[in-house]
């Protein structure tokens, strides 16, 4: 890795916890989640989405004060309603797990595309080290998120962003025991890895994974044994370099070579297919690669993730380093 390539320190533990909610199911497994990965000394702000009431322009409440209650009494905007149910209801999952937890109601309306550059913003401001959101789901409250905009958070977030899937099902109430990494050798994978040190407990096991695409050269007119032997060195490189920053950091970790299918198959799915079937609880990828052999960790990979993800996915973008 070149100096200039080198990812910033993510050696300090993901502190400041921002989760973006909503009244649905997916924002209340996200929530639940966070619970998991935030250390015990965490500052965690709990952000919803409202219209603007007539006569309160918003703003932070500490869980232990009668936040919101007075002004939201004072308009009959059911908006408003639903983001105070919906923030008690999230606050309430950090009783006694957290540093301090607070409840922000944010004056949001517009549609979808508006709310990336909102949560960006509202991250950036408060300085987030993670920003947790909820996907695939639906209500009847402005919506934070859909698969889209997860993806275009993941390029745009100051930090990384925490993708939890309505779908997905958790074990127990414990840290994350299995991550598992996709690795290319590049930038954005080893900012990646290094995000991913910083979810890490000391007996956290860690994979790293690089995906040989056969799919990509089944209609090569060269033979199709060539090309993969040649994307198989390039993987073996890309794990020795995940492997050196793993170690670098103390962390127990493995590596393999995993493969797409010759047809019908691409490799989100195989990344996928590899952290359900090594049981991990976490899947962690880079979002911004190169195009070519050794290069795969593209916008579209992590975007694809989303869409078919039953794990919580760690994105880690430009934006993060």
């Amino acid at each position: 890795m070149n100096q200039e390539d080198e990812p910033a320190n993510y050696a300090a533990p993901l502190r400041r916890i921002m989760i973006a909610v909503d009244d649905s199911v997916a924002s209340m497994q996200a929530v639940r989640f966070a619970a998991r990965v935030a250390p015990r000394d965490a500052e965690v702000q709990v952000v919803c989405a409202a219209g603007q009431p007539r006569d309160w322009m918003g703003g932070a409440y500490a869980a232990r004060d009668a936040w919101m209650t007075d002004a939201l009494a004072a308009t009959p905007d059911e908006s408003c309603s639903d983001a105070e149910r919906t923030l008690e209801r999230a606050i309430s999952a950090f009783s006694g797990q957290a540093a301090s937890v607070e409840g922000v109601v944010v004056n949001f309306s517009g549609d979808a595309g508006a709310a990336v550059p909102a949560l960006a913003e509202a991250a950036r401001d408060w300085q987030a080290d993670l920003l947790v959101v909820g996907a695939r789901h639906r209500g009847r409250m402005t919506r934070w998120v859909d698969g889209s905009v997860s993806g275009a958070l993941a390029v745009c977030a100051p930090c990384p962003l925490l993708v939890v899937p309505v779908e997905y099902e958790p074990h127990g109430d414990a840290p994350p025991a299995r991550i598992l990494l996709a690795a290319d050798g590049s930038p954005a994978s080893a900012l990646a890895i290094c995000a991913a040190v910083r979810l890490a407990e000391p007996q956290t096991a860690l994979r790293a994974v690089y995906v040989v695409d056969r799919s990509s050269v089944s209609g090569d007119p060269v033979p199709g044994s060539v090309l993969e032997d040649a994307l198989a060195e390039l993987g073996r490189k890309a794990l020795a370099s995940a492997g050196e920053q793993l170690e670098a950091a103390g962390c127990a970790f493995e590596t393999a070579l995993v493969a797409t299918g010759l047809m019908r198959d691409d490799i989100a799915h195989a990344v996928l297919r590899d952290a359900e079937h090594w049981q991990a609880d976490l899947v962690v990828l880079g979002t911004q690669g190169r195009r070519g052999v050794a290069r795969w960790l593209l916008g579209s990979v992590a975007q694809r993730a989303i869409e078919i993800t039953h794990l919580p996915l760690l994105l880690v973008g430009p934006g993060a380093g």
